[in-house]
């Protein structure tokens, strides 16, 4: 953490340790990159961010390449520090389950175009995903954790319907 002519910020050392314990990554400061995993990496990567102290955070498709406890993980940690820290917070995902369960507000983008925004029950509703995506997307709430999960379906979506087209 430097300053902006490169010499040594007086609260960079505060800000760097806060990012790291925000991020939960305090005890990996001292390892080398090729000893971390993909989720470790991510949340290293986002303390380096923190630790800028911008009050923004963007983030692109930012659980690419995670497994599924470490895109869950990284998601939570975003929202935290939305909720608790007070830091806005962009994030482009093209997981709509995710997007769903952890954005206060969605903008659905189509051809570069901004096809709606608001809150993820407007927004992602099954004709605008379905004639955005040119396929067939059922959006329900998820009876355990009360949130909107979608499903595309293709020609082929169920086993059923599978194994009589195969006979």
């Amino acid at each position: 953490h430097r300053g902006r002519w490169g010499g040594a910020d007086p609260g960079g050392r505060a800000a760097v340790d806060r990012a790291l314990a925000l991020t939960g990554v305090t005890d990996l400061a001292d390892r080398g990159a090729e000893h971390l995993s993909g989720g470790q990496l991510q949340r290293v990567w986002l303390a380096g961010c923190l630790a800028q102290e911008t009050g923004v955070l963007l983030l692109d498709e930012p659980t690419t390449y995670l497994d599924l406890r470490y895109q869950v993980e990284l998601l939570d940690l975003v929202r935290d520090l939305a909720d608790d820290q007070g830091i806005a917070v962009g994030v482009v995902l093209h997981d709509l389950d995710q997007a769903a369960a952890v954005a206060d507000r969605i903008v659905l983008l189509a051809d570069g175009r901004v096809v709606a925004e608001g809150a993820p029950e407007d927004v992602l509703t099954p004709e605008r995903l379905t004639a955005v995506y040119g396929i067939r997307i059922e959006v329900d709430t998820d009876p355990l954790t009360g949130r909107l999960r979608t499903r595309a379906l293709g020609r082929h979506h169920t086993r059923s319907e599978r194994l009589s087209t195969t006979s």
